[in-house]
Order: C-alpha cells, then sequence, then structure tokens
C-alpha cells in the first residue's frame, strides 16, 4: 500500500539524518561516500549494488562533456540545444570505451565520485585530501 504523508515525513527526516552520518564518515576517513555505503552494506550481510558505467556515462558523463563525446561519431551539440538520442548515445559510448579499454570503467568512477563529492558539504581540507586522493589514483 501507499505510506501516509507522516511515514513519508519520517523516512525522509531518517534518510536526511544518515546521509549526513554517511558523509560525515566519509569526511572523516577520506573514503568516498558510496564506497563507505558499500562497506556498511557489506558489514551488515548486505549485498552491494554493482556499479552500472551505462548509467553513470548516459546520465552524468555524456551530459557534461555532450561536445566532446558527439566528436566521437563526428557530430555537434544540436543548435536548437536537444538532447542527442539514446542510440547516438550508445554509439558515442562504445567509442569512448574503445577509446579507454583499461581505463573507461575508472574514469567514469571517478567522475561520478567527483560529481558526488561537489554535492557535498566539504571543508577546504577535506576537499584537498579527497583531491590528493584521486590525483594519486590518477
Amino acid at each position: 500500500g501507499q505510506k501516509s504523508a507522516d511515514t513519508s515525513a519520517t523516512l525522509e527526516a531518517g534518510f536526511v539524518d544518515i546521509e549526513q552520518s554517511f558523509l560525515e564518515l566519509s569526511g572523516s576517513t577520506s573514503i568516498p561516500v558510496q564506497q563507505v555505503i558499500n562497506l556498511f552494506l557489506k558489514s551488515r550481510g548486505r549485498t552491494t549494488v554493482n556499479t552500472n558505467f551505462w548509467n553513470i556515462y548516459a546520465r552524468s558523463y555524456f551530459k557534461d562533456h555532450t561536445e566532446q563525446e558527439l566528436a566521437r561519431v563526428g557530430l555537434q551539440v544540436p543548435a536548437d540545444g536537444g538532447s542527442p538520442g539514446m542510440p547516438i548515445r550508445t554509439k558515442c559510448y562504445d567509442l569512448f570505451k574503445e577509446a579507454f579499454p583499461d581505463k573507461y570503467k575508472d574514469i567514469l568512477s571517478i567522475h561520478n565520485e567527483v560529481k558526488m563529492l561537489s554535492t557535498s558539504p566539504q571543508t577546504v581540507s577535506q576537499r584537498g585530501q579527497e583531491f590528493q586522493k584521486y590525483y594519486r589514483r590518477m
């Protein structure tokens, strides 16, 4: 059945608290939030969700690098500002994977983590630590 408005509000408040706890734990350990969540689930006997690289590419990376990615298939950003269709994105993704066969997962993972970190409140010191960690990984 459907949740009542009170139940939904209680859940949302709890989710905000949980998210804040994960953000704080991530900041104090310099471990990315998603990795903290995965470690938490694993420590409690829950399965973790595998990364869907296509979703990261199609929903985030492509959007942030549209001009560069369309160039892979010899296209330009539509003048009307429209978004290229799924067949074009799929072809771009295939060529992206061909261009970086050993690194495309790392590129997309780091892109996703940077996007997540850029939306979370952090001190300058925490951002510096995260930057150094990603710099060493690259």
